[in-house]
């Protein structure tokens, strides 16, 4: 019966990307509904979708992509977003989170489960950023809580900003 539990919750990321060349960073944020027909596996794949805004690249662009998920057993969050910029070129942003030991100081493991860098590349493979987004906990938190659902069949959820 657990076994075919699902689950879903929206999630929003602010952060920053530095272009490869430039010595600043642009503001970048992402706001994504992940669902998932089975929670308990060693690694759960989610299905993502919502939109991405990276200054000077894509304005409030529909993304689309997965979450691998295994925070227990491997310790790590794996977000993959494809998207298409305002230049019409397709672009991949691809970033992990290593979450701490479970028994880690409560900083360390706090900044392991909010800190999510990555890197954003074209459809040619070329990089064109590296980003380090935060989850905040303060402001986003009850959000985050309240749109989690699970159940036996947990619809997908679309994000807010889609």
């Amino acid at each position: 019966m657990f076994m075919s539990l699902g689950f879903a919750f929206q999630e929003i990321m602010e952060g920053t990307i530095e272009r490869t060349g430039e010595r600043f960073d642009r503001p970048f944020r992402f706001d994504v509904a992940v669902s998932t027909p089975r929670v308990l596996a060693r690694v759960a794949l989610c299905d993502a979708d919502g939109t991405l805004t990276i200054d000077g690249l894509a304005k409030h662009a529909h993304a689309t992509g997965y979450l691998e998920m295994s925070p227990l057993v491997e310790r790590r969050i794996r977000y993959v977003l494809d998207f298409t910029g305002d230049d019409g070129v397709r672009y991949r942003f691809d970033g992990e989170k290593r979450i701490a030991r479970p028994f880690s100081p409560l900083p360390k493991l706090l900044k392991s489960w909010t800190t999510l860098p990555g890197e954003v590349r074209d459809a040619r493979g070329e990089l064109w950023g590296k980003a380090v987004l935060r989850f905040h906990l303060m402001r986003d938190l009850r959000e985050l809580a309240g749109s989690v659902r699970v159940g036996r069949h947990v619809h997908q959820l679309r994000a807010a900003h889609v």
